[in-house]
């Protein structure tokens, strides 16, 4: 008994994906989107400080920290000064990215468009 095997080659051609680039700033939707959220974030520890420090003025209530770090008011306020510079930083990273895409942008439409054979 003789027995024959034959074998069939498939090749299976897929699509060319997206394109990955290794440029600066490309995650500039997410810089905007992190320093809102933190803007809001030192707004909220602003205050805090300001509430801490009117408890300790006796113009306001108690405030909800009585004892630790987190009792004074110049933590809250120094917390808050950080979180606003990082929202800052990252603010401007965003807006420098966003800039250099509208200057390759403005480069590419004014560049001769370049025939290519999709083989």
């Amino acid at each position: 008994m003789e027995c024959k095997t034959e074998f069939m080659v498939v090749r299976i051609r897929f699509g060319r994906g997206p394109i990955v680039t290794q440029r600066p700033g490309k995650n500039s939707r997410l810089a905007t989107l992190a320093a809102s959220l933190l803007t809001l974030v030192s707004i909220s520890c602003v205050s805090l400080g300001l509430w801490r420090m009117g408890s300790d003025l006796n113009w306001a209530g108690d405030f909800f920290v009585s004892h630790g770090l987190l009792s004074h008011w110049q933590v809250w306020i120094g917390m808050a000064a950080g979180i606003q510079y990082a929202a800052w930083r990252l603010t401007r990273y965003a807006r420098t990215a966003r800039e250099r895409d509208e200057e390759e942008a403005a480069e590419d439409a004014t560049r001769p468009a370049q025939a290519a054979a999709n083989v």
